[in-house]
């Protein structure tokens, strides 16, 4: 009798394949075409989601098996490597014993660790070469299925109505986040793009055909910014400059001052940009904010309270229910006050670090430096999206990917059957992890 036979490699990749999906929400996306539910918004957030959590508990699972099999969590270098990460992680749990909603707080908490959870399986599994590959191929892919239902179902693929009205979203619940992501997908294909890979090519321009249907000014300032970043750091790999810690050092600093001038004109920019300097009321609703940040400034409301508390039934009643305060850093104050924001600060610098010395020892430079440029934009929109720590975000997926490193030798394969081991080769040392400092 023939036998089915699996490989690890191929359930490994098949699971990878539906958690990115899942964290895309593309499966989402599908569940929610035949969704009846006659909740209103602040009622689906509160009361979450079945297929979501499903789906969640699985990317959490499964990875936790994975490492507990592997002994990650008894290696010193798992800590010292993601010590910052790690300290985030604590004050998000250590909120919940002050949260003005525990019940929900724990539930955003195992939520926000599942992602982290299989954003490490992703970085431990794979080099960072087929991470942005295959990452910026998969939201290029799902870009591509929301320009073919702006052809069948224009309904769906386009909103209608208010001030975003005929502005493209395709299969992401939310327009602005969508062409984010797709910028980012961008971003993480350059280093293909430059070496003329095919599926590279045509999976940024599938992304960058919705930038420009979702008429997204933000989307198209990551891209600018970052192409011409990830330009000049090449430029100095290229001129060797990145050996030299020192002549690396100063050409970084000319970047950062160059950064800080355009920063110092960012009024100008924004008009160029067409954009209003209340940046779409978010300047608005941060001053409705800031007296409830300030009323509990140290520690915050717990995370994810904030918005079932009682502090944010005056906002609510003034503006309606928006979910989150449209700026990471200022709903982290929220979740954690400045103890949490401050550890997220830190977290931030170390993922760029990691990936700066990379470059600096010239390990896959030209990927480390793509890396190194989209860490640094979630670092500015941040400033004005819910970006990090935002587990419904698949920006923060990339993120945590990004950040997390791990220092291993071999994979332990599962016995399947004696006759997929018979057939397995040699087993062969994975690739460099995807933030090897």
């Amino acid at each position: 009798m023939n036998k089915l036979e699996v490989r690890y490699t191929t359930l490994r990749d098949a699971f990878t394949l539906f958690g990115v999906l899942f964290y895309i929400q593309v499966i989402g996306f599908f569940f929610g075409l035949a969704d009846a539910s006659s909740l209103d918004a602040a009622e689906k957030d509160l009361e979450g989601n079945v297929v979501n959590q499903i789906c969640g508990l699985i990317t959490l699972l499964v990875p936790l098996f994975f490492f507990i099999r592997n002994k990650v969590f008894i290696s010193k270098s798992f800590y010292r490597n993601n010590a910052f990460l790690l300290i985030f992680m604590l004050s998000l749990a250590v909120s919940i014993s002050w949260s003005y909603d525990p019940v929900l707080s724990f539930k955003r908490f195992v939520a926000l660790i599942s992602m982290v959870f299989f954003a490490g399986f992703i970085a431990y599994n794979y080099s960072l070469e087929k991470i942005a590959f295959m990452l910026g191929c998969t939201i290029g892919a799902a870009a591509f299925f929301g320009l073919i239902f702006a052809l069948v179902r224009p309904d769906i693929a386009f909103i209608y109505g208010g001030i975003r009205d005929g502005a493209f979203k395709g299969i992401f619940p939310e327009k602005n986040a969508g062409a984010r992501l797709n910028a980012i997908a961008i971003l993480l294909l350059l280093p293909m793009i430059r070496q003329r890979n095919p599926w590279a090519i045509i999976c940024s321009l599938f992304s960058l055909i919705a930038i420009a249907l979702a008429q997204s000014a933000t989307a198209v300032a990551l891209i600018v910014a970052g192409a011409v970043s990830y330009w000049y750091f090449l430029t100095l790999i290229r001129l060797h400059i990145n050996r030299s810690l020192t002549a690396f050092l100063g050409t970084t600093i000319v970047y950062l001052l160059i950064c800080l001038f355009l920063y110092g004109n960012y009024t100008l920019l924004l008009e160029l940009m067409g954009r209003d300097a209340s940046l779409t009321d978010r300047t608005l609703i941060w001053d409705l904010l800031t007296p409830l940040i300030d009323a509990e400034f140290l520690k915050g409301y717990g995370f994810g309270a904030f918005w079932s508390s009682p502090g944010a039934e005056t906002f609510i009643n003034r503006w309606g229910y928006i979910g989150n305060a449209h700026s990471g850093y200022m709903e982290t104050l929220l979740n954690g006050g400045v103890i949490q924001l401050t550890a997220l600060i830190l977290m931030l610098i170390e993922a760029l670090t990691k990936h700066y010395r990379a470059v600096v020892a010239d390990q896959s430079a030209r990927f480390h430096a793509s890396a190194m440029v989209i860490i640094g934009s979630f670092m500015l929109t941040n400033y004005v999206a819910y970006v990090v720590p935002n587990y419904r975000s698949a920006e923060f997926l990339v993120f945590c990917i990004l950040a997390l490193s791990f220092r291993h030798h071999h994979v332990t394969y599962p016995q399947l059957s004696p006759a997929t081991l018979h057939q397995r080769p040699p087993a062969k040392a994975l690739p460099p992890d995807s933030a090897k400092a």
